[in-house]
């Protein structure tokens, strides 16, 4: 992809798609000679959709909506389905820069999120509309322009400016939850996780040891059951440990067995984990954590089949699907003599990277929708407010999905009655990721290098625009950046206030 479609991809990650599908087009509008104005389609955007989206709405349509000076949602017929047409102009100086117009499915729930993601849109690809090229990325068709009576010097477009700045806030209803075809338990829209999932079920059916590698909470557990129930054994067992929960001087005894009498305390004879899951599979969970002395015999059984107990002379032929996970770097605890390298090969026949979630954004409302059924309320019934939604996509989530959980269970627990999810009501950690303001005393506190940098640009982000009165362009460059850089850190820090403020 060039580098014009890469912006645009990069700009389209937080739309709330899933479900039916959607559809986008920008049009850029440009001053002509006299009394004539032109509006040319930059993106024609159609996500991937169960069922065919919406043809490309008449030009002269996106015209009439933008210069009705408000946002027109109009329904559409197509196929049968009713569709629903969200137009936002893009607004700038006092005059119309162009629409964004976004065309999806009036189910009654989610239109409300492409509505609000859609002003959103609109106010943050403004100041860099006049310089984007046409991208024909995702199918677009080819590029048409229209050529109409001039509307620029018109006095409504400073009426209607003022109208978008001051537009009341909404709330969001959660969509139903969206799982990923073939990998049971596994939520999200988002293109890094389906290619993940992608990898799980075409693994499944072979034999070879497969190793993820994940951050703590990501799911490392779900993708390996799902590897066993997708594969050949799937009618055996399938055995886990956690390597970094049992101590050393159990460990041996766990995995291998023993007989009995084989040391102070072994009274009886005892099955290993690793025997017990014959003709199953074994999941190693952090394995990263596991004893080097215990890894040469993991290792020795992976190579020859066969396990000895402790205790006994004779070996026992074992058959098990190896799969191995990790929230650590194990070609750095190689380096660091923790672990082996023969080991980490034999481990790693198909390595999987399971993305965090601060990286997929666009899946977080349908993990939230999720863990709300989980925990029994329907997602119907409860509504997110748009700040505490910024918030929620904006903090960086370091315990993933299992703290998203964490924090749904904590405002079901302090909120039980609440039908809307407010900011105030979300933990201290979330609300901090508003990007509201940034204490100067916390930039020297120690803490993790990537915390610590995003804690540096946000801070300097509004130093900056404080310093040059709010004009993002001259913040821009007195940091440094483009116009179009500062406002992808804005929105990638949340700073919500930042986004639709000001000039």
């Amino acid at each position: 992809m060039d580098g014009h479609g890469a912006f645009w991809d990069n700009e389209l990650r937080s739309f709330p798609h899933g479900g039916a599908g959607s559809r986008l087009w920008v049009a850029r509008a440009t001053r002509g000679d006299g009394d004539v104005g032109s509006l040319r389609i930059l993106l024609d955007h159609a996500w991937r959709a169960k069922r065919r989206g919406p043809d490309r709405p008449p030009l002269g349509t996106l015209w009439r909506c933008v210069s009705e000076q408000a946002r027109a949602e109009r329904g559409m017929e197509v196929d049968g389905a009713a569709w629903r047409l969200v137009v936002e102009p893009v607004v700038g100086e006092g005059t119309c820069r162009g629409a964004v117009a976004v065309a999806c499915a009036d189910d009654g729930t989610w239109p409300d999120a492409v509505a609000i993601w859609a002003r959103d849109f609109a106010q943050g690809v403004g100041p860099m509309l006049d310089r984007l090229p046409t991208s024909n990325t995702q199918g677009a068709a080819t590029v048409d322009t229209l050529t109409q009576p001039c509307l620029f010097a018109t006095d409504p477009f400073r009426r209607l400016k003022a109208k978008v700045a001051t537009r009341r806030r909404t709330n969001v209803t959660l969509p139903q939850p969206v799982f990923i075809e073939g990998v049971p338990g596994v939520v999200g829209v988002s293109h890094e996780l389906i290619r993940c999932c992608q990898d799980v079920v075409s693994v499944a059916d072979s034999q070879v040891s497969v190793l993820l590698h994940g951050e703590s909470g990501t799911g490392k557990e779900i993708l390996a059951r799902a590897i066993h129930r997708q594969g050949p054994r799937r009618d055996r067992r399938f055995i886990g440990v956690n390597c970094a929960a049992l101590p050393e001087t159990l460990f041996e005894s766990e995995l291998f067995g023993h007989k009995a009498g084989a040391f102070t305390g072994a009274g009886k004879e005892k099955v290993g984990l690793l025997e017990a899951a014959d003709g199953g599979t074994f999941f190693l969970d952090e394995i990263g954590d596991m004893p080097m002395s215990l890894q040469i015999k993991l290792l020795r059984v992976m190579q020859e089949r066969r396990l000895r107990r402790i205790g006994e002379l004779r070996s026992r032929p074992v058959d098990v699907r190896f799969v191995a996970a990790s929230h650590k770097n194990l070609e750095e605890e190689i380096a660091a003599g923790r672990f082996r390298l023969d080991l980490y090969y034999r481990l790693k026949v198909v390595q999987i990277s399971i993305p965090p979630l601060r990286t997929r954004p666009e899946d977080l409302v349908h993990l939230l929708a999720h863990i709300f059924v989980r925990k029994g309320r329907s997602p119907e019934t409860v509504s997110v407010s748009e700040p505490a939604l910024a918030a929620l996509q904006g903090y960086r989530w370091p315990g993933n999905v299992r703290e998203l959980e964490n924090e749904v269970q904590r405002w079901l627990a302090l909120f039980p009655r609440e039908p809307v999810m407010e900011l105030e009501q979300l933990s201290e950690a979330v609300q901090r990721s508003t990007g509201r303001s940034v204490d100067p005393a916390d930039l020297a506190t120690l803490r993790p290098m990537v915390e610590a940098t995003e804690l540096l640009e946000r801070f300097l982000i509004r130093k900056a625009i404080g310093a040059s009165g709010g004009l993002k362009s001259v913040a821009a460059r007195r940091l440094g950046l483009s116009r179009q850089g500062l406002y992808k850190k804005i929105r990638r820090y949340g700073m919500c206030d930042l986004l639709h403020a000001a000039r």
